[in-house]
């Protein structure tokens, strides 16, 4: 959505057609986020219970590490598109973060002074995994080389788990 919004404003970015469809794939992404909300909402078993909440924050994680790890290792590409890696990165996550705790029974904080450093921290490692790629040696070398990014990439992505997630149940019972 946020690659649309950019390329209905700046229309110089877009130099392929597919960009033009945008819109009509980022309403179906929409559509699936309010199903699925709808659908987990419908059922307090599987998301009003502590087991869950871990099952909630391993996911936002995740995603939000591999969209990280994505940007930045194709950072040129947004930069081709006028848009800052980092900043697309960041505005992503935190609206994805929002989005969720319309159906999740918690969310990351992404205020946390560290949050955003640690997932750059995991894209710089996972850079460091695709240089090693790069590299004519024995695979089994390779492999031994990529272990400690891979733990390290785990690392950074368990700090991220142990900063305290926001309790969007309590908020959602506050009348303003």
């Amino acid at each position: 959505i946020l690659v649309y919004r950019h390329m209905e404003k700046n229309p110089e970015y877009q130099f392929y057609p597919l960009f033009r469809k945008f819109e009509s794939w980022c309403q179906d992404e929409n559509r699936h986020g309010d199903f699925f909300k709808a659908l987990l909402r419908s059922q307090p078993k599987l998301w009003n219970n502590w087991k869950s909440r871990l099952w909630v924050r391993f996911f936002l994680i995740t995603v939000f590490a591999t969209h990280s790890m994505t940007v930045f290792e194709r950072g040129n590409f947004y930069e081709i598109l006028g848009m800052h890696p980092r900043k697309y990165n960041n505005q992503v996550i935190e609206e994805t973060n929002r989005t969720a705790a319309k159906a999740f029974p918690i969310i990351l904080d992404t205020n946390h002074p560290y949050f955003f450093w640690y997932l750059e921290q995991c894209a710089v490692y996972n850079q460091k995994i695709i240089d090693l790629n790069e590299i004519n040696d024995w695979k089994i070398a390779k492999f031994i080389q990529k272990i400690p990014l891979i733990l390290m990439i785990f690392w950074y992505m368990f700090k991220i788990f142990l900063i305290k997630p926001i309790d969007t149940e309590a908020t959602r019972k506050q009348v303003c």
